[in-house]
């Protein structure tokens, strides 16, 4: 039990160090206790406002992934490029009506297309066009 004389407030820490003779292993861990307050000394201003204001979501990963990694057919993939649609950030820009008109693309393509991005990400596309 590393309780000090039973009380359940104080803990006890023993570390053992061991130096290769060139300082003392008081002077050791009093350069690492420096070291640490100095890393550390900088965060104990920061408050939630400051993160709010500087954090910028990044774009969805997923939306970088390039069409090759689909795994679609050659006819729906060279459909997709032709159209240069080259990663899924470009695929959500079109809905599924919107893939239908791609020349070329039929309804057996478009399928496919909806059924890889749903399996391997989850990502459903809309049915139609948005109304502007």
């Amino acid at each position: 039990d590393a309780r000090i004389d039973g009380d359940s407030t104080k803990d006890r820490l023993i570390l053992e160090i061991f130096t290769n003779g060139s300082i003392k292993p008081e002077e050791a861990l009093s350069q690492a206790a420096d070291l640490l307050v100095d890393l550390f000394s900088p965060l104990k201003d920061l408050t939630l406002e400051t993160i709010q204001e500087e954090y910028q979501p990044d774009e969805d990963p997923s939306s970088q992934i390039p069409i090759e990694e689909l795994q679609l057919s050659v006819r729906a993939y060279n459909c997709l490029k032709r159209a240069q649609i080259n990663s899924v950030a470009d695929l959500l820009d079109y809905s599924q009506e919107d893939l239908l008109e791609i020349k070329n693309f039929g309804l057996k393509s478009a399928e496919e297309v909806i059924e890889a991005l749903q399996k391997r990400l989850g990502i459903t596309l809309p049915q139609e066009k948005a109304k502007v």
